[in-house]
């Protein structure tokens, strides 16, 4: 198994045009100079910011683009390359000897993951944004690091493979890890603190984050996303829109006067859950709404619709409902959605919730992928 000698002169060559991967490429820079012993006042030296804390401060690692002239003096080289695949393929590979290291991506979002992978198997953590875990070396004097077994190390390569093994185009079967933060508390903590949010996802090698709906058309949350959004795409990381928010389509605020949309329980109009989807003044509402809706999230290209939590079965019961499922119920308002998404954003897809052989009575819109689980929310802090 190898070793990785952090105190080595190591030079980083960075693969041509991809903005996505620098901010990888430099927080790879960062963190060997760390466990070379490198301390925060210096890499603000080798900045310029600052005077050194005293004595000689080893270098951090170059960043070089491909086809720059090597440094003169013989170095340890770590070669990022990657593919010109969609940031739907989000594999990767590495193989570190002792002089060399390749990580290899199957686009900018799998070099990312392949970077951080690499940063993990050297015993390297982040907890929380703004946290981070280093580990101790195993020669102090030398600065040797041992590349961690598990991370399923090949022991005849000193190799780790993690490809996508993907071959569609449909976003929603890409073999993508999504972050939902659980919570308002957690979504205000990642839009007020977004850089380090961002950061902390990227290292934990998230490919998309998911907020909810109705935060997009917030005057100061759509802001703020809009600007995690910009940071997110540095890592080629994408930003979803949705959640348990299919509800939001038929606002609770036209109850008192629209009190047909809503879904009937008991004989009884109810305000709770979702609405009553058979009624046509409701497709009405939902093409209004939704359009507002899809366009205040603009750029994002999934929008998820699920269910109220703990209420997928609380459907409408009137006269003309009762004749569908709830599952049922449930597709035909994700259909009137989908047909506004498609008016809004051509390439835009919505996914819902239902379980395998459910609802199936009724055609799905081309723009519509099913989940059987949901991701989990999930604290951060």
């Amino acid at each position: 198994m190898a070793n990785f000698y952090a105190s080595k002169d190591w030079v980083i060559i960075l693969p041509p045009d991809t903005p996505e991967v620098k901010k990888a490429a430099g927080d790879l820079s960062r963190y060997i100079g760390l466990l070379a012993g490198y301390t925060e006042g210096a890499a603000e030296t080798m900045m310029g910011r600052s005077s050194p804390p005293g004595g000689v401060v080893q270098k951090l690692p170059a960043l070089l683009n491909a086809g720059d002239p090597m440094p003169s003096d013989a170095v340890s080289t770590i070669i990022l390359s990657r593919e010109n695949s969609s940031s739907l393929r989000n594999g990767f590979r590495w193989k570190a000897g002792t002089d060399r290291i390749e990580i290899h991506g199957e686009s900018g979002r799998g070099l990312c993951n392949g970077i951080y992978s690499f940063l993990g198997a050297l015993g390297l953590s982040w907890p929380a944004p703004g946290q981070e875990i280093l580990p101790s070396p195993q020669v102090t004097n030398l600065r040797v690091f041992a590349l961690s077994t598990a991370v399923n190390i090949d022991s005849v390569g000193d190799s780790v493979c993690e490809p996508s093994n993907y071959e569609g185009n449909d976003p929603i079967s890409a073999p993508w890890r999504r972050f939902i933060p659980a919570g308002k508390d957690d979504v205000k903590w990642a839009l007020k603190r977004s850089e380090a949010f961002v950061a902390w996802a990227a290292r934990r090698r998230y490919d998309a984050l998911i907020f909810p709906l109705e935060d997009f058309s917030g005057r100061n949350t759509g802001r703020k996303l809009n600007e995690l959004r910009k940071l997110a795409g540095e890592y080629d990381i994408v930003l979803e829109a949705g959640g348990p928010n299919l509800s939001l389509l038929v606002p609770r605020r036209f109850f008192l006067f629209r009190r047909d949309s809503f879904r009937m329980e008991g004989g009884r109009r109810r305000r709770d859950h979702h609405f009553c989807p058979t009624n046509p003044g409701t497709i009405q509402i939902i093409a209004k709404e939704g359009e507002k809706l899809f366009r205040a999230a603009a750029g994002s290209k999934i929008f998820h619709l699920w269910p109220d939590k703990g209420a997928s079965a609380a459907w409408c019961s009137c006269s003309c409902c009762r004749a569908f499922t709830p599952a049922e119920q449930n597709r035909i308002g994700v259909n009137a959605a989908a047909d506004v998404l498609s008016a809004v954003d051509l390439d835009a897809s919505v996914t819902f919730l239902e379980k395998p052989g459910e609802g199936e009575n009724v055609p799905l819109r081309n723009n519509l992928f099913r989940l059987e689980k949901l991701p989990e929310e999930k604290e951060f802090r």
